[in-house]
């Protein structure tokens, strides 16, 4: 009789209580499979195995310690002063298949003496968490930090963003990139800028199925607000002369400097630009040819067409001219005759390309002087992007004022990627040749940095 009652007891199945329910979602201990209650302790059968002891007359659930955690039970019952917990267990069956139609009970220990392979499991494992999923396209995040290239967002493996995840961030000025997780940690996960790419704290970014808007060649990074920098090319003079023809250790040096700002959302860009200025050094000889111009240009990602005025300015080229007898030929009448190719130029400025991936990019100065407009001064460069964050240049020109250069080198992003807060470093080696317009031009090798700032 009391093993039936037993019995009954075990297969009715209790159902479990509210409160258990809530104390377990709130310790976190996964499902619940039963419950049963005894003199104020609450025991809790838990999907992922064992009993959890539960206390619930304070004001928050407290775990007092849990039991048997490699074993899975799905029913519990209290008896008495007993508890009984009923284990989920595997056991297995042997049916001997001599006639295929007709399976017959067999030995199990037969069954398994001709299984050499076989594994068997007297014990289902503990079930496991199912793999992170990826973060649904409306899971809101936000850019919590930029350092460098590296962008931080307010959702890690907890929201379902792992490596390889693609984010679309929308940025304040209403432009959108699309950027890839390289970090996943639990509550933040890092992703890396492309090349020329910008956002700022506080943008907004949602999980996307969308490529990568990083580009090598064509980026698209918007113009920078603000631009300034320099180059400078120091060099060695080879084979100099003083003016009275003696051999001289001289050397110069050519520079750019320039200034560039975006006023507001237009596509407008106002410039000014020492382009460039030399400086000759050891011969006695002036040596300051130069040009300089301001300029307004339409600017957008990937043309610039501009115009300004400017001015191109050195050394006058004096030479002596004579006047001739009519009946000897012979010279008569010295005079010191002065030609300057130094005055007010008019200015011109074009970019084709991407100012940080592939572009060539041309300015050039026509020259307003007696009366006529002459060639005053152009230079061109060709930029290629080697790498996210190097490029490979060649950059020359030359001027009628007397500054002459060529050039080949690298720029390489040293801090950030293009936008706000980024700064780029340049050198190159190449030759540069200065002219008073009375002596030898002073020519040689040259080895140039420069820095450019865009805060």
């Amino acid at each position: 009789m009391f093993g039936s009652a037993l019995l009954a007891s075990v297969i009715v199945a209790q159902a479990p209580a509210s409160p258990a329910s809530r104390a377990v979602e709130e310790l976190g201990l996964g499902p619940v499979l039963d419950t049963a209650v005894h003199q104020g302790v609450t025991y809790v059968a838990l999907g992922r195995g064992g009993i959890a002891l539960l206390k619930l007359d304070g004001a928050s659930p407290q775990l007092v310690r849990r039991i048997e955690e490699g074993r899975r039970f799905v029913r519990l019952v209290v008896v008495g002063q007993s508890l009984l917990a009923i284990e989920q267990r595997e056991e297995a069956h042997a049916f001997s298949l001599a006639t295929p139609e007709q399976p017959r009970p067999d030995s199990l220990a037969s069954a398994l003496g001709s299984a050499r392979d076989l594994t068997v499991v007297t014990q289902a494992p503990p079930p496991q968490a199912p793999p992170p999923t990826s973060a649904p396209s409306s899971t809101r995040l936000t850019v919590t930090a930029v350092h460098d290239g590296d962008v931080t967002l307010s959702g890690g493996a907890l929201a379902g963003l792992g490596e390889g995840t693609r984010v679309r961030v929308r940025t304040q000025d209403s432009r959108e990139v699309v950027l890839r997780v390289i970090e996943s940690r639990e509550d933040t996960a890092i992703a890396r800028l492309g090349r020329g790419e910008n956002v700022r704290v506080g943008d907004t970014a949602v999980v996307t199925d969308a490529p990568a808007t990083a580009r090598l060649f064509f980026p698209e990074p918007g113009v920078p607000r603000l631009r300034y920098g320099f180059h400078a090319r120091p060099f060695l003079a080879l084979d100099a002369k003083t003016r009275e023809g003696q051999s001289a250790r001289a050397g110069g040096l050519l520079l750019d400097a320039f200034i560039a700002w975006r006023p507001g959302d237009l596509p407008l860009v106002l410039s000014a630009q020492l382009d460039p200025v030399g400086f000759g050094l050891g011969t006695g000889l002036r040596h300051s040819p130069g040009s300089a111009y301001v300029a307004a240009a339409y600017s957008t990602d990937f043309l610039e067409v501009g115009i300004g005025m400017g001015a191109l300015f050195g050394q006058k080229e004096c030479s002596t001219q004579f006047d001739f007898d009519p009946n000897t030929y012979e010279p008569i009448n010295p005079r010191t005759v002065c030609d300057s190719n130094a005055g007010v130029s008019f200015q011109q400025v074009l970019r084709l390309g991407a100012l940080d991936g592939f572009h060539l990019a041309w300015n050039s100065a026509i020259l307003s002087r007696d009366n006529q407009f002459r060639f005053g001064s152009g230079r061109g460069e060709v930029q290629v992007p080697l790498t996210p964050s190097l490029s490979l240049f060649g950059a020359g020109g030359g001027s009628a004022s007397g500054w002459n250069f060529g050039e080949l080198g690298v720029r390489s992003f040293i801090k950030g990627t293009g936008g706000s807060g980024t700064t780029v470093l340049s050198a190159s080696l190449g030759v540069v040749s200065l002219s008073d317009g009375t002596g030898e031009a002073l020519t040689g090798p040259s080895i140039a940095i420069g820095i450019e700032r865009r805060p």
